[in-house]
């Protein structure tokens, strides 16, 4: 049996007929977007089994999609698609193939679900340092072009590209702030010493020593053009 669990399905709360038609009678409407697991079948004989459980008239099913569109777990009142055609059902799952379904689960390969927190205090966490890198970035960002809450993201990289959106936010707080210079890995201090008395000293060894008397020291901070930072 191959059945792979999709992280996102994009399913439109309602529909563009519906949004226009309430348009025109004067009622508001939203549309919004949710998340729910999906599970894509391509397994020819597990195909056939469920296109005959679930009484589906088709005669070529190359890919089976079931969508968790009530998110309580896969099972009846949820949707079947079917491909190539594109044919939405509704299942009515038997004991056999709801036995199936409930060993369906979705778990992320990461997730994380706080209060909200520095970008740093999840950068110090211990264990798994890269995830909670790209989450510091990512809060990095809104924190400091975003001040207000809420704000709902999406991000998907793949070979054909990247997807990226932002909705639920409020236009009038998003202000563009640049990110701070980049910290050189090395940074070169400069003393500059201002010599206001010398003497020589003559031991019996013959040896010659110079001594410098300082009185006073200098610091100063030097920028060049490539942003480098040096005190």
């Amino acid at each position: 049996m191959k059945a792979v669990l999709m992280l996102m399905f994009w399913a439109l709360c309602l529909l563009q007929m519906a949004a226009k038609g309430g348009a025109e009678k004067g009622g508001e409407v939203t549309v919004d977007k949710m998340t729910v697991p999906v599970v894509s079948i391509q397994d020819p004989s597990l195909i056939d089994f469920f296109v005959s459980e679930f009484f589906i008239a088709e005669t070529l099913v190359t890919r089976l999609e079931i969508i968790d569109a009530t998110r309580n777990g896969f099972g009846e009142d949820d949707l079947v698609k079917t491909y190539p055609s594109e044919q939405i059902y509704f299942p009515v799952p038997s004991d056999s193939a709801q036995k199936i379904m409930n060993s369906w689960r979705f778990k992320a390969n990461f997730q994380i679900v706080t209060e909200n927190r520095a970008p740093e205090e999840f950068e110090n966490l211990p264990q798994q340092k890269a995830e909670n890198g790209i989450l510091a970035s990512i809060l990095r960002g809104v924190n400091r072009n975003y001040q207000d809450q809420p704000i709902n993201i999406w991000f998907q990289r793949d070979s054909s590209g990247v997807t990226f959106e932002m909705w639920g936010f409020k236009e009038s707080a998003l202000t563009y702030s640049p990110p701070p210079p980049p910290v050189p890995d090395s940074v070169v201090t400069y003393d500059l010493v201002h010599v206001i008395r010398s003497d020589t000293l003559l031991n019996t060894d013959s040896t010659l020593y110079d001594l410098i008397y300082v009185y006073k020291t200098v610091s100063d901070t030097l920028y060049f053009d490539d942003g480098v930072k040096v005190e």
